[in-house]
């Protein structure tokens, strides 16, 4: 047997049995669907200082030119499909009794795929967030960025007028009430954490490997890249997501 296709077995092997599993998800699943990365070469970052889209100081300083900037994800995320690895994740709902997506991710991409089951702790692109009266909201189809060329151009609270803003937790805001909490309470109790394309630098990846090693669990880690976790992983998947994942679901389903 192939040495990626036998850590998949030993993933299912120590999966076997699991009665609570959690997913920590970051850019690398939807980067496999064409979504880019923010800090890749040549992604979203790209000819933008963090400081100008990604801030609230930013959004005061040209919301226009934020507002752009989040209107073309939008735009794009409905231009790509979830991948296998999306789907991969979603079949995973019904083998184990009790499952959890906690994502980084802002796009919706495992949504689509089926995923119902998920955290989003950074925000969600298709939100939309009232500056004045914090009303949320869900918008069914992207803000065009074309359209935006001033002020008065900009998204709009339908309740009280005020400046709409991107559903994104920017740098230096807290993440959403109760997602923390929540995420940190299943993982504290679950049996295995299977970490997806995420590099887990922020916030030391939020101590999710930590916890459910403390906890006697197994933690699994897909990307083919090291990571800043990878040294804590019992097992090391270093295949693409959208190749592992698959296998991963077929593999347990036989058991």
């Amino acid at each position: 047997m192939p040495d990626s296709l036998n850590a998949i077995q030993q993933a299912a092997n120590a999966m076997r049995g699991a009665r609570q599993v959690m997913v920590f998800a970051g850019a690398g699943l939807s980067a496999e669907s064409g979504l880019p990365t923010f800090r890749d070469q040549g992604g979203l970052w790209e000819g933008h200082n963090v400081e100008d889209v990604a801030t609230p100081a930013g959004f005061q300083r040209d919301p226009v030119l934020v507002w752009k900037f989040y209107a073309q994800r939008q735009e794009r995320q409905d231009q790509v499909e979830p991948n296998l690895g999306h789907y991969a994740l979603a079949e995973m709902e019904s083998i184990f009794p009790r499952f959890l997506l906690v994502t980084q991710n802002v796009d919706n991409l495992s949504e689509r795929a089926g995923s119902s089951e998920i955290i989003k702790i950074h925000g969600d692109l298709s939100e939309l967030w009232c500056t004045a009266c914090q009303r949320q909201w869900t918008v069914r189809e992207p803000v065009h960025s074309e359209s935006l060329q001033s002020l008065s151009d900009l998204p709009r609270c339908s309740s009280c007028g005020g400046l709409a803003r991107p559903g994104i937790v920017w740098f230096g805001e807290m993440l959403p009430s109760g997602a923390m909490e929540m995420s940190l309470e299943f993982i504290g109790e679950a049996d295995a954490l299977i970490s997806v394309g995420t590099s887990a630098m922020v916030s030391g990846g939020y101590g999710f490997a930590e916890a459910v090693k403390s906890a006697g669990g197994v933690f699994i880690e897909v990307n083919p890249a090291q990571t800043y976790v990878s040294h804590l992983a019992n097992i090391k998947l270093s295949q693409p997501s959208a190749t592992a994942l698959p296998e991963l679901v077929r593999i347990l389903k036989q058991s």
